[in-house]
């Protein structure tokens, strides 16, 4: 019988970086977690006092359509909102971004919390890129 040999773990670093965002839109108090892993991007987006995860899509580029491929991963098929932000931004980005959009709002505010969210992860974005 063969002795095992004896081998050395590599410690690797971790390359997750994190950045959070709180921010109000009207009388809704948001908060945006943000994580920039090797290839993706996860972003979290809930309220600040009920943080739960009922939500989950994904988006990315592919080599043969002009559009990002996108899917609901987790929550409501009919609410397309995460699905249409994951979208945008993997466009933007040129890199799969997973969104999990955990607010309850109406059709007219989603917009605004929309516009809001979009110049809050440019900005960080940029932090993270660093």
């Amino acid at each position: 019988m063969a002795e095992p040999k004896n081998i050395d773990p590599e410690l690797v670093t971790c390359s997750f970086k994190c950045h959070n965002i709180l921010t109000i839109v009207g009388d809704i108090k948001i908060s945006c977690q943000m994580i920039k892993m090797k290839d993706s991007y996860y972003i979290w987006v809930g309220d600040i006092v009920d943080s739960v995860m009922n939500d989950l899509s994904l988006a990315l580029i592919s080599d043969y359509e002009k559009v990002p491929i996108s899917t609901k991963l987790m929550g409501s098929a009919i609410d397309s909102t995460s699905i249409n932000m994951a979208a945008r931004l993997a466009t933007k980005l040129g890199k799969p971004v997973y969104i999990s959009f955990n607010i309850k709002t109406d059709k007219l505010s989603i917009p605004a919390i929309e516009k809001k969210l979009s110049q809050e992860i440019s900005n960080s974005l940029a932090l993270l890129e660093k």
